[in-house]
């Protein structure tokens, strides 16, 4: 059921403030609208060692699929597919798709002769499978290894997304496409998280089933208020359409009635 997908995002400016990651929050909405499951996101420098470690931490954990963001471009530290080649320990090698589109989005942009800093972008680890990047100049690079599919994109945000959108999100649908997935957010006014906690601790244990992935979890908005608001979030993961509605709606059914027991309101 877990079928996890694990995120990996590299970069010094992420760590030293400079930038504000927002690539693995915008991909993990992405991945569980679809059914997915991201188990872990890491953050790590333009480091070769800490590249190669984390990748070989990541893969021992078999998720089917990580996601790297970041490092792909023509500077210095931008180090991430060789990383990982040197992790999986594969052949650096120049690959001519990857040249070709390089050199295809760079004389969009005027420059008709790459310099050893753009050609660097076309060395990948051998049996790569090269996608083209349409926003910017990089490749992405899907490489499988054993169970997993390791996809490496770019951190500049637009790209990212317009890769994943188009390229990626098709490939982890299928991944999941046996899956039943259901979720809801039931919004309510005059209720506190800690007076509506035990009955959901008790809830959860009830349908807490090997062969259903159930989850709840409160949001509070304004916990210092005095008529406060809570959001709960209810979703469901199962193989059985039939079985998944009718727990999904009888969980959703008993929230409700223990919320209006609890004198609150729900906002529809």
């Amino acid at each position: 059921m877990s079928k996890d997908i694990e995120i990996i995002c590299i970069g010094n400016e992420i760590l030293n403030g400079t930038t504000i990651e927002k690539n693995s929050s915008w991909l993990t909405t992405r991945i569980r609208r679809i059914g997915g499951n991201v188990s872990r996101i890491t953050i790590i420098r333009d480091d070769a060692k800490e590249i190669e470690l984390t990748i070989n931490e990541a893969l021992s954990r078999h998720p089917v699929w990580i996601i790297t963001s970041g490092g792909l471009g023509p500077t210095y530290d931008d180090i991430t597919i060789e990383s990982i080649g040197r992790a999986l320990k594969r052949k650096f090698i120049c690959d001519p798709i990857a040249l070709a589109i390089l050199k295809k989005n760079y004389f969009k942009r005027g420059i008709k002769k790459l310099n050893k800093y753009q050609l660097k972008m076309s060395f990948v680890p051998e049996n790569s499978q090269i996608i083209d990047n349409l926003i910017g100049t990089a490749p992405s690079v899907l490489i499988k290894y054993r169970e997993t599919k390791i996809i490496c994109l770019p951190g500049v945000p637009i790209e990212l997304r317009h890769i994943f959108k188009k390229n990626i999100s098709t490939m982890i649908i299928n991944e999941y496409k046996d899956i039943i997935f259901k979720e809801q957010f039931i919004k309510t006014i005059k209720i506190r998280e800690s007076q509506i906690a035990k009955f959901l601790e008790t809830i959860t244990k009830k349908y807490d089933e090997k062969e259903y992935d159930f989850y709840i979890k409160t949001h509070a908005k304004n916990p210092t208020s005095k008529v406060p608001k809570i959001n709960i979030y209810v979703s469901i993961k199962g193989y059985d359409e039939k079985i998944v509605n009718i727990k999904f709606e009888n969980i959703i059914n008993k929230i409700k009635k223990e919320i209006y027991r609890l004198e609150g309101e729900i906002n529809l």
